[in-house]
């Protein structure tokens, strides 16, 4: 009967222990395996269960804080989440390192060091240091590096960047030019005119118009255009130096003002507007620049090509451009 009775004390005392350590082989292979899939939110929920405390009794699975700390240093998007966690991780190393544990100092220099679950303390990280030297024994191989070979870090992402400013040329001389920039790749909107927006009653051909009635006579008072212009392309960055190349249409419509005047050449008060086909032109613009950046700033310079028709003949004219503005 005695014997029975310590048999049975025995498996008490042991149960716990041996349901202890099949929980903690559980929740690292899980762990393990989220790893491998690369779902590092799973991963580290399992590894979370490493670091127990109630008032009676605490625990801490150094495998499970090794492999906390690969996931917060592969993952930077993680970290705002994980605070809390490496702050419960350097108590529990804190506690082992106590206990003259190496692997554990040797992860509390790379915490204070890096600013792990707390602020970053070389006065620290050189105390633990030493405290590593004094008992002779170099950091565990299997802590270095701490970031295990199926970790993918996750790679950052090119952010966007605007860019936005003035551009004159001589044939518009009020543009704006606008883009985006993400990598080495973007691209571009330039819009430009010279602000003259005039209404014309009808067009002629030659020097003067001719469709008006005999006995009205034309005096010429003034002389004006309409210029538009639209260009979209590519931008190509290799900072601070930055390429656009681009096609739109261009518009320019030469207007004439006239005054009717009498055959003494008395004015009459009555005007028109007439629109010169002969200088007047549209077709395919072609624009090259290159933007060079300071700072925020930038400077930009090129040329445009115009290309019209007069008559049967295909026509080229260039122009050149300057420009600035920001990025932002």
């Amino acid at each position: 009967m005695c014997m029975n009775k310590f048999w049975i004390w025995i498996l008490c005392a042991l149960c716990p222990a041996w349901l202890l350590a099949q929980q903690n082989t559980e929740y690292n292979r899980k762990g393990d395996e989220a790893m491998k899939r690369l779902d590092y939110s799973d991963a580290r929920l399992f590894y979370s269960e490493g670091l127990f405390y109630s008032d009676e009794m605490s625990y801490c699975d150094l495998y499970s804080i090794q492999q906390l700390t690969a996931i917060w240093t592969a993952n930077e998007s993680m970290r705002a989440s994980m605070h809390n966690l490496m702050n419960r991780c350097l108590s529990c190393l804190n506690v082992k390192a106590t206990e003259n544990d190496t692997t554990a100092i040797a992860l509390l220099v790379r915490y204070y060091t890096d600013g792990i679950g707390t602020n970053p303390s070389d006065e620290m990280a050189a105390h633990w240091s030493k405290q590593l030297d004094d008992l002779a024994a170099p950091p565990p191989a299997e802590i270095l590096p701490t970031t295990p070979s199926y970790v993918q870090p996750i790679p950052k992402e090119d952010p966007f960047r605007f860019f936005a400013g003035y551009t004159f040329t001589t044939f518009a001389p009020v543009g704006i030019t606008a883009g985006i920039i993400r990598g080495q790749w973007g691209g571009y909107l330039r819009l430009g005119t010279n602000l003259s927006f005039q209404d014309y009653e009808t067009s002629f051909e030659g020097k003067e118009p001719t469709d008006v009635p005999d006995e009205t006579l034309l005096k010429p008072i003034e002389r004006t255009c309409n210029a538009f212009i639209a260009t979209a392309g590519v931008v190509f960055s290799y900072e601070p130096f930055n390429l656009t190349l681009g096609a739109g249409y261009w518009k320019r419509d030469v207007l004439f003002r006239y005054e009717e005047v009498t055959d003494t050449g008395a004015a009459t008060g009555i005007y028109s507007q007439y629109r010169q086909i002969d200088a007047s032109h549209q077709g395919i613009a072609v624009d090259l620049n290159s933007i060079i950046e300071i700072g925020r700033c930038y400077v930009a310079i090129g040329a445009n090509l115009l290309n019209y028709t007069k008559g049967n003949q295909f026509k080229l004219k260039a122009d050149w451009n300057v420009g600035a503005g920001f990025f932002f």
